[in-house]
Parts: structure tokens; C-alpha cells; sequence
């Protein structure tokens, strides 16, 4: 065969997936840069079947892999490995039944300074906190969960205050999520990303003493209660994806809720998910606020149960004046249940956001009133999900 350039053959590669086992066989060349890309995602168990004298040579291309719970022996039995190419390391350790004699010095050769993105989960010493700020000190994403009593809050801010090159951490433990680390994390001038677990209420925000909190923040994951989120919104006005959960007392069908007039001052969101846990009632001027978001490519709300929310009077022109202005949209989910919108809805819905790729949203809607439409409404549509279609509810008013 000619002799082809490493990058031209990493090309054809590409579009060999997912049948690219064969390409393995071509020669030497073909091999070692296939199994870049077989072997960029991997397990232990694959790992393990291959032959002890061979797993350097994949091992050397791992760029993801997962060290799931067991003892020594199994963690020693990669310890000897050199992964020069890792770059994201999960560490699950949640059933691990050997933790009190577990030896750190097995999870060594897994941390070097490549290393940008760790996820740990389970229960480990957190003397493994100081072997990664020592080990990683790249490190850019961060993320811990289901911790045990040995790992204290204490000990957590400790290694985020050491840890200056993290852009991106997810505390998914509600016991370490306390005002000391909050107030870390809302100080902290380089965090892009930031997801956490457990009910933010308004003492918690209150307790916050930072000037300028989360000057650099664009993505939040968070759980709030309704009564908290006017302040969350005042520190966050730069985010462009908000992934809010609200619940808590405040939130009641008894009155209607203003939360999504708060939300629609953070006028750079381009993907909003609000959940909402227990009832709530929307009026229609809260929902078209949010037409001030022009820049949204993803919109997503829903609730606990198909009847938490309930928009009692919302109207097609209602409807048309939110969506009018979202004509960036890709993907909508409105699962907003008892409102009075029609299939004049979905007509003006096609039209007003031609990029629209999913759409999901509740109601019944007329078939008829799709067929004196010369042109596709849903042009770039490629899923449809809504309560029902009726060929018979307005027949005769578009003759």
C-alpha cells in the first residue's frame, strides 16, 4: 500500500466509524492510529481482556476512562500502566467495601498533569483530594458526589482554594454545599460552569458577602425556592444556559407565580430548563416577559406532574407575542397544562421560529387547520410531540 500521512489516515478513520475494525488490519500504521479511536473511550473490564504483555499499547491512546469500585488487587492491576494521553478520570467508588485500606498510591498513575476533568463519586479518604491538587494541576472540571462523614466541607474548600485552574465544578453532595463554599464559589473570578445540589433558600443567599459574585459565570444548574430566586437572579445577569429547579413552599397555585418575570431580565440565556416541583399558576404577562430572552436556542418547562402548571388564561395572541421574538429557537418543551391556545398556536409557532428542530407541548390540536398552509410550517422539524390531533374540532372555518 502507499504510504499515507498519519493526519490523512486519522481522516479516513473518521468515516470509517463504526465499522472501523477492519481498517485495524491494514498494517502497523493503520493500527496504532485506530486504536486512537477505538480505544479513546474505555472500561476496566475491556482493559482486562486483553493480554497483560499488550495493554501498555492501549493504555497509551486512553484519553476517557472509568475506575469503578473493588479492592487493591483490582486497582493494582492497572497500577503498573502508564496513561499518558487521559484526560478525563471517573472515579467510582459508591459500594466500595474495602475503603478504609484503600492505597491512594493505586490511583497514581491515573493522575498526571494532562489530566483536565475528574468526576468523583462514592466514599474514598480525602487524603485523595490532596493527591489530585498535587497531581492535576491543569485541572479544569471538577465534579464530586455521594461523599461520606470523612470528607467534610472543611476539607472540600480547602482543595477548591488550592485548586485556581478549575472552570467547571458540580458539588453533588447537599451536605458540602454550605455558606463557606458558596461564598468560595460566588468569589471565584474564573468559574464558568457551576452545578449544585440542595434547596437554595433566602437565608442561604443572604449569607453570600461577595461584591461582584460569579463574575464569569455562563452555565448554572441549581435549586432554589421561588422567594430566593429575585436575588439569585440579580448575581447571574451573564449566563447563557440556566438549569433551575424551583420548589419549596413558596411555590402554590393559590396565587400567581412571578418567577419566570425574574427569569426574563437574564437576557443572554440561550438554553433555559425550568422545573417546577408542586403546583403553580402562571399569568399570561409572566409568560410573554419572556420574550425579552431573543437569544434562546433551547426552552424547556415542565413540572413534577402533567397539571403542576396551569395557565388558565393563556391565548393564542398571547402565545404569538412570546414566540415571535424566539426565532432562534431549536428545541421547545412547553408542558404547560389548561391553557386556552389552539391550533393557531402551532401554526404561529412554525412560523415564528423556523429553525425549530423538537417540539413538545401540550393540547389538542385541529389537523385542518394545517391544510390551506402553502408551505411547510415546521421546515427543519425533526420531532413532534403533543397531546393529541382532532380533524373535527374547526373543520369548516378554514373553507
Amino acid at each position: 500500500m502507499v504510504y499515507l500521512s498519519s493526519e490523512i489516515v486519522l481522516e479516513i478513520l473518521q468515516y470509517a466509524e463504526p465499522n472501523i475494525i477492519p481498517c485495524l488490519r491494514i498494517n502497523s500504521q493503520w493500527f496504532h492510529c485506530g486504536i486512537s479511536f477505538v480505544w479513546r473511550r474505555a472500561r476496566p473490564w475491556l482493559l482486562r481482556r486483553v493480554p497483560r504483555h499488550r495493554r501498555q499499547i492501549y493504555a497509551s491512546v486512553i484519553r476517557n476512562f472509568v475506575i469503578y469500585r473493588g479492592t487493591n488487587k483490582d486497582l493494582g492491576e492497572f497500577s503498573h500502566l502508564s496513561f499518558p494521553k487521559l484526560e478525563m478520570l471517573c472515579i467510582d467508588l459508591e459500594h466500595h467495601d474495602d475503603h478504609d485500606g484503600l492505597d491512594l498510591s493505586l490511583l497514581k498513575c491515573y493522575m498526571h498533569q494532562g489530566l483536565t476533568l475528574l468526576e468523583l463519586s462514592g466514599t474514598f479518604d480525602p487524603e485523595l483530594l490532596s493527591l489530585i491538587q498535587v497531581s492535576c494541576p491543569m485541572l479544569s472540571c471538577f465534579s464530586i458526589s455521594r461523599s461520606d462523614s470523612r470528607l467534610t466541607p472543611e476539607s472540600l474548600l480547602e482543595f477548591l482554594q488550592k485548586s485556581s485552574t478549575l472552570l467547571d465544578i458540580s458539588i453533588h453532595s447537599e451536605e458540602l454545599v454550605t455558606g463557606h463554599i458558596l461564598n468560595h464559589l460566588a468569589g471565584r473570578n474564573n468559574l464558568q460552569s457551576l452545578s449544585l445540589k440542595g434547596l437554595i433558600d433566602t437565608d442561604t443567599i443572604g449569607d453570600l458577602k461577595i461584591t461582584s459574585p460569579f463574575k464569569a459565570l455562563r452555565h448554572l444548574a441549581i435549586s432554589v425556592t421561588e422567594a430566593a430566586l429575585p436575588s439569585l437572579v440579580g448575581m447571574i445577569k451573564s449566563i447563557q444556559s440556566f438549569n433551575l429547579t424551583l420548589g419549596g413552599p413558596d411555590s402554590s397555585e393559590d396565587s400567581n407565580s412571578v418567577a419566570l418575570r425574574h427569569i426574563s431580565q437574564l437576557i443572554e440565556l440561550r438554553t433555559l430548563t425550568l422545573f417546577i416541583w408542586g403546583d403553580m399558576r402562571i399569568a399570561n404577562e409572566d409568560i410573554v416577559s419572556l420574550k425579552s430572552l431573543t437569544q434562546l436556542r433551547r426552552l424547556n418547562i415542565s413540572g413534577a406532574s402533567a397539571t403542576s402548571l396551569i395557565a388558565p388564561r393563556l391565548q393564542d395572541p398571547d402565545f404569538e407575542e412570546l414566540f415571535k421574538n424566539l426565532g432562534q429557537l431549536e428545541a421547545l418543551n412547553f408542558d404547560i397544562f389548561r391553557s386556552d391556545i389552539t391550533t393557531d398556536s402551532l401554526v404561529s409557532l412554525g412560523k415564528c421560529c423556523p429553525s425549530l428542530q423538537r417540539c413538545e407541548i401540550m393540547g389538542i390540536y385541529d389537523m385542518a387547520a394545517f391544510r390551506y398552509e402553502k408551505l411547510p410550517v415546521f421546515p427543519t422539524l425533526e420531532l413532534l410531540s403533543i397531546g393529541a390531533f382532532t380533524n373535527c374540532e374547526r373543520l369548516f372555518s378554514y373553507r
